[in-house]
């Protein structure tokens, strides 16, 4: 069975919408694992050991997160607030999952630099 990945981003931002830039790529070279676009505003639950690829600000090189304790949560104004820390905390606390992966990607990385980062994450990390 493949292993889905996530990815998570902005299309319309610049430095938001690397991972859904890379997806197609990846899918090609990277056949084992499915790469899906991933809202978490229209997502009711996720399976336990999820990986997703996200933008990630504030890091300068391509880095897995298995915890939330890295991340400041954005303030929730609005349904346009909720973003992913603030789902896999809410599935985290409903017991609904155990753990996780984010590949966080840096939002200031260029296309071919984050192609070679995440490639390389994936195949060195064994996701």
């Amino acid at each position: 069975m493949k292993r889905i990945i996530y990815c998570l981003g902005n299309p319309l931002i610049q430095k938001d919408s690397l991972p859904l830039k890379l997806m197609p790529h990846l899918k090609a070279i990277l056949p084992s694992y499915n790469f899906e676009v991933f809202d978490p505003t229209e997502v009711s639950d996720i399976s336990d050991n999820s990986i997703f690829l996200d933008t990630v600000t504030g890091i300068n090189k391509v880095k897995i997160f298995t915890g939330l304790k890295y991340f400041l949560l954005s303030p929730r104004n609005s349904v346009h607030d909720y973003d992913l820390p603030l789902l896999l905390g809410l599935m985290l606390k409903l017991g609904k999952i155990k753990k996780f992966k984010i590949i966080g990607v840096p939002a200031n990385y260029s296309f071919e630099e984050a192609y070679e980062s995440v490639k390389g994450c994936l195949k060195d990390n064994g996701i």
